[in-house]
């Protein structure tokens, strides 16, 4: 090895850190309990990739985002909408008056502080309450919404002035509450539903199978019913709504991916414990299948077939991770319970996923949407592990040969094949090419008795590639040719080597 290889690998080996994929259960919470909060381990929160959120949208629909949010922090009238649109809900008999008094209370409580609280602290429970202020100007703050909408105001005032500073994407949960809520830069701490859904299948997953955590069913119960509260009536359907910008969504907007999720958590529910109240939660929810964006998640994918959608807003996105989930949920609950709607929802999208599902194989990776950039290794990953879900539960060859090659590409070296030239000619550039199966750092090291006349370094995609090499004398050159494949930090490597003979130029 030389030592600039070696160098490279060193780097490589430190990059590997930052790469490796979450474990299965993602562990550390900051746990708020009364005036304390302390970071522990929860073995019911969700790994980051299967339930977090990437980045989704053009630019131009964030800046669209982002003004909606100042135009709500700016407008005079953004304090009348919110206490209007409490009024107008009670006068209607949507809210009891005791519901009144507690929301007024809420939003009274949060202004005072937030008028109190200096620096980042202030301007996360100042962008929070403007969210609700932003709903109301737009007349979505409607009843069925207040009971999530305030709970969250709530715990961004009960957190901000003087629990730790989190980091972006940390959770927080409150005593006497297995609720996640999730810190996002510039929204406050945050309802996810999906990571929500996903804790409560893993509570399940803890009753039924031996993952080395006791079974909590009071807690997936508790879990479930606090789900149940924070549901919303949207288009005539029951969902469960996101209350914060991300990605050109403004609020409130829906995922067929955490629907689905939601679906599936109830229906695994009903199976744990046989309580009807659980298929009464999810069925409502199936709506969200049979509408179209922005207010349900029903679209034509890329294909011609029904597809999907990660996000009720992009309607263009096909993110595929969040497809093969959202019809894994839809699958497991008409297992179940043997649920007609489901099924039929099931069965009218699943022949797109599999037209969809090869065309974010690139060969030697997949992409995380359909002509999108490459997944990250998370997310490469959690599509290998939907596509063998699939495989699992209906035996079709497509998901089975997708989970097979993703597996590969994480875990078998690069191929690599010399191509160089058998014979060059002194003091003429010449390309020294090879083959390459995926995506790796490559060095060639060309000697002549002992003596170094190349050593390059470059990165290069699947496919051919070359170094330029200008033979410095007569006589034959050894080649070696040396790849250490830069996606998943497990320090794969392949070597071949070569010879070269240097002629001297024709008189």
């Amino acid at each position: 090895m030389t030592p600039a290889f070696g160098r490279l690998l060193l780097v490589l080996a430190a990059l590997s850190v930052l790469l490796v994929a979450a474990p299965a259960q993602a562990a550390e919470v900051i746990a708020v309990d009364g005036s304390r909060a302390q970071r522990v381990d929860d073995p019911f929160a969700p790994a980051r990739a299967g339930s977090d959120l990437p980045a989704t949208a053009p630019r131009g629909a964030d800046r669209r985002a982002h003004t909606a949010r100042k135009l709500s922090k700016q407008a005079k009238r953004a304090r009348r909408a919110t206490a209007l649109a409490l009024l107008r809900a009670y006068r209607r008999d949507a809210i009891s008056r005791t519901s009144l008094r507690r929301y007024r209370k809420v939003v009274a409580r949060a202004r005072s502080v937030r008028s109190r609280l200096p620096g980042s602290r202030g301007s996360e429970l100042g962008n929070a309450i403007a969210l609700v202020d932003g709903m109301a100007l737009r007349h979505k703050l409607t009843a069925s919404r207040m009971p999530a909408v305030f709970l969250i105001l709530r715990r961004n005032t009960q957190y901000w002035p003087r629990m730790p500073f989190p980091s972006d994407r940390d959770r927080v949960t409150f005593r006497g509450s297995r609720l996640l809520f999730e810190y996002y830069v510039g929204n406050g701490l945050q309802l996810q539903p999906l990571a929500n859904f996903k804790q409560a299948n893993l509570m399940h997953g803890a009753c039924v199978k031996d993952m080395g955590v006791p079974c909590d069913r009071r807690g997936l119960q508790r879990l479930l019913d606090e789900l149940s509260r924070t549901a919303a009536t949207r288009g005539g359907f029951k969902a469960w709504e996101y209350y914060f910008d991300f990605g050109g969504g403004i609020p409130p907007w829906i995922s067929g991916m955490a629907t689905a999720t939601a679906i599936q958590a109830f229906g695994r529910a009903y199976d744990l414990t046989g309580e009807q109240r659980y298929l009464e939660q999810a069925r409502p929810a199936f709506r969200a299948f049979g509408k179209a964006p922005p207010t349900g998640v029903k679209t034509t994918g890329p294909f011609g077939g029904i597809h999907y959608l990660q996000y009720s807003f992009a309607p263009r996105l096909y993110i595929i991770n969040a497809f093969l989930q959202s019809l894994i949920g839809l699958y497991d609950y008409a297992e179940i319970t043997g649920d007609a709607t489901a099924r039929r929802l099931f069965a009218q999208a699943e022949p797109e996923a599999r037209e969809e599902l090869p065309a974010n194989d690139t060969g030697d990776w997949s992409t995380y949407s359909y002509r999108g950039a490459e997944s990250t290794l998370e997310y490469h990953e959690l599509l290998r592990e939907f596509s063998a879900s699939l495989c699992s539960r209906l035996g079709r060859r497509v998901y089975c040969d997708a989970a097979r090659a993703f597996r590969s590409y994480m875990t078998d070296p690069a191929e690599l094949e010399l191509l160089a030239p058998d014979t060059v000619t002194k003091g003429e550039p010449t390309q020294v090419r090879f083959y390459l199966s995926k995506l790796s750092a490559v060095q060639v090291t060309i000697k002549r008795d002992g003596r170094l006349s190349l050593d390059k370094l470059g990165t290069f995609r699947r496919g051919e590639g070359f170094f330029t090499w200008k033979p410095g004398g007569v006589g034959s050159y050894s080649v070696r040719v040396a790849a250490k494949e830069l996606r998943t930090g497990q320090g794969l490597r392949t070597i071949v080597t070569g010879q070269v003979e240097s002629a001297r130029p024709a008189p």
